[in-house]
């Protein structure tokens, strides 16, 4: 048995607590499950475990958020963990880590009130899919197919790492903690409402959606620069552009062309098809399309493209090939 206020918890109980703070984490709304009302009422000490179950979380989170936590590489997974681990992980300190550092809860009102959210976890998309994540602070990020980011929040800061890929970042206020987008190649982002951030192609594109976004130093090593709503920066360019009104429907699996070389569109559709499209001409690169095409519709875009220019379309496997017709 345990201590908790004075008063002593049997392991039944406790373990009973921790099987709830699981359901909730998991995405239960315990708050109007009857037999958790029922369980919190029949016997003091049941609330009392359960409080102590999210003060070991908490605990869990204020160790991961320590050099060895930040320095670990785990993966995402649920908040299994059972009261006697628990309690090892207050009595030893720092070797909780190795359990809990890359995922907790988060409370943020009443004492149901936890959203199931990690603090430092790894995100990525397959080839098709298209991801939207609520982070612990609120914000959300929306990843494009195959794209890869690690989030890591601490009480004092809010940074998000992409690997490779796209996402869309809707960023929630926060007066205490900078919003920081980092990349291989360097600080991207420090602050900003909404925008995206591309890891595509050679050049990290930076665009602006909503608000101004403040760049760091990957783009502006010598002084801070702005990039305001409606605008794109790329990596290595010194001017800003117009970004495109397309730009932003890839969110809605949606290609949005307009005049855009027919390389790069099929460069897009491939991206979220196992079916690859090829073309058997360098010079059919050079075509101009335009139109809104479903992303995961390879068969319906060769159709289009076939028809407007005159192409013969041919499938062998997983590869639809395009070339001039005889």
């Amino acid at each position: 048995m345990t201590e908790s206020g004075g008063s002593s918890i049997p392991n039944s109980i406790g373990d009973a607590a921790d099987e709830w703070l699981n359901r909730l984490q998991g995405g239960a709304d315990i708050s109007t499950d009857p037999r958790f009302k029922k369980w919190i009422d029949v016997d003091p000490r049941h609330g009392a475990a359960f409080e102590e179950a999210k003060k070991n979380w908490q605990l869990s989170y204020l160790l991961g958020d320590r050099e060895i936590g930040r320095n670990r590489r785990l993966p995402f997974a649920p908040f299994w963990m059972r009261r006697n681990t628990h309690l090892a992980a207050a009595g030893l300190g720092v070797a909780a880590v190795v359990g809990v550092s890359a995922f907790s809860l988060m409370r943020v009102g009443g004492p149901l009130e936890l959203t199931a959210s990690a603090q430092a976890a790894v995100y990525e998309t397959g080839i098709g899919e298209i991801r939207t994540i609520r982070l612990p602070d609120g914000s959300t990020v929306t990843l494009d197919t195959g794209s890869r980011i690690e989030v890591q929040f601490t009480p004092s800061a809010r940074k998000v790492q992409i690997a490779r890929g796209r996402a869309r970042f809707d960023v929630a206020p926060d007066g205490r903690r900078p919003f920081r987008v980092v990349a291989p190649t360097g600080e991207l982002v420090t602050g900003g409402s909404r925008f995206d951030v591309s890891l595509i192609n050679t050049a990290v594109l930076v665009t602006a959606l909503k608000g101004i976004v403040e760049l760091g130093a990957a783009f502006a090593p010598h002084e801070p620069k702005q990039l305001p709503a409606g605008s794109s920066l790329a990596q290595g360019e010194a001017s800003i552009r117009p970004a495109p009104k397309s730009e932003g429907l890839w969110v809605n699996a949606m290609l949005a062309a307009d005049a855009t070389p027919l390389e790069e569109a099929v460069a897009s559709m491939n991206r979220y098809n196992v079916v690859q499209i090829r073309l058997s001409d360098p010079l059919l690169a050079h075509l101009r399309i335009s139109g809104a095409f479903r992303f995961r519709d390879p068969k319906g875009f060769v159709k289009v493209v076939s028809k407007s220019f005159g192409l013969a379309a041919h499938q062998s496997g997983e590869i639809i090939t395009l070339s001039k017709a005889r």
